[in-house]
């Protein structure tokens, strides 16, 4: 089962650099078996919450995440430079391949996600959604588009039939900008 998982990881891209890095596992017994489990930290780099995500294409749920609220934290903060350029990125699994990058868990910003990149965020925010969503992507860039950080969002406009763990590093030529 080891191998299963590790070599779902490397067909997605995901080194052992990755797998270290963001201290990726699996389950092999429980109600959890099956699935890669991907842990985020807070701030104080405590356990807030995970993604347990299964590596077999024909399962019917691709994920069995916590009944935990994902609204209440912000995944992964422990690695986040608010004084850098920041990332905002669907899923978990899309943040790998971004430095400085913050999965939203779905395609909508949470209220504290909201708050804290207006309080902390000091350089751009680039927003990149997969390539099926961007009429979110345009929606999310309107919201946060004002205030303090009015001409700091970017956006990354990808192929429909793609997402960011699809690009391996080449997202610079798919920027675009939106006129207001």
């Amino acid at each position: 089962m080891r191998l299963q998982a590790y070599n779902y990881l490397k067909t997605r891209g995901i080194d052992d650099t990755i797998i270290e890095k963001y201290n990726i596992g699996f389950c092999d017994k429980g109600s959890h078996m099956g699935r890669i489990i991907v842990p985020s930290y807070d701030k104080k780099n405590e356990l807030n919450y995970y993604i347990a995500r299964s590596w077999n294409l024909t399962t019917k749920s691709k994920y069995k995440n916590p009944e935990a609220e994902k609204d209440k934290i912000i995944f992964n903060e422990h690695l986040i430079d608010w004084k850098k350029d920041i990332f905002l990125v669907e899923g978990v699994f899309d943040g790998f391949f971004l430095d400085n990058s913050i999965p939203m868990l779905g395609k909508h910003l949470s209220e504290l996600l909201f708050t804290t990149i207006y309080e902390k965020a000091k350089g751009d925010i680039i927003l990149a959604l997969d390539g099926d969503a961007f009429n979110d992507t345009v929606k999310l860039y309107r919201e946060l588009n004002g205030g303090s950080l009015y001409g700091r969002i970017k956006i990354v406009k990808l192929p429909k039939d793609k997402d960011v763990c699809d690009l391996k590093g080449q997202i610079d030529k798919f920027y675009i900008e939106i006129k207001d």
